[in-house]
């Protein structure tokens, strides 16, 4: 494994006191970043396979089957938003209230059980999405995840 060579900004930095422990915690932020982009990708992937699989539906005339994965489709799409744009916790360098690194894995654990949720319902569209108990499935995991993403927000909003 290589080293990566710091820069004149990075040498500055840690001769500020603390700074060393806000450039971790700013390294988790964007770490915690990359995972619900990478889980919205999903989500939209997704909404993607059941538009697909919703066309199959009205060639052969399944009206029924079809709205059941249009109300699926829809909770998909407003789960996507939520993922999306949740709140991160995010604490300037100045802050008198800073997340400390065990409230950011914290956030990552919460994160991490959504991200079970999301690949389930990845899952499920992809294998088993003719039957219509998975429209059923994909809605639960979905409000399941909405309960993910309040728990976690209110988690966040403790220290702001």
């Amino acid at each position: 494994m290589t080293t990566r060579r710091t820069n004149l900004f990075e040498r500055i930095g840690n001769m500020i006191r603390g700074y060393k422990g806000y450039s971790l915690r700013d390294e988790k932020r964007n770490t915690d970043k990359k995972l619900r982009d990478e889980l919205s990708g999903i989500i939209q992937q997704s909404e993607k396979t059941v538009i697909t699989h919703q066309q199959q539906l009205l060639k052969t005339g399944e009206m029924q089957l079809c709205q059941e994965w249009e109300i699926a489709r829809k909770s998909l799409n407003t789960i996507f938003s939520k993922i999306k744009n949740a709140t991160y916790g995010e604490s300037s360098f100045f802050s008198d209230q800073q997340l400390k690194e065990t409230e950011l894995d914290e956030i990552y654990k919460i994160d991490l059980e959504m991200s079970e949720r999301v690949h389930l319902i990845l899952k499920t569209v992809d294998a088993e999405i003719n039957e219509k108990m998975s429209a059923n499935f994909v809605n639960q995991q979905v409000r399941e995840i909405d309960s993910i993403l309040i728990k976690r927000t209110n988690f966040i909003n403790q220290f702001k």
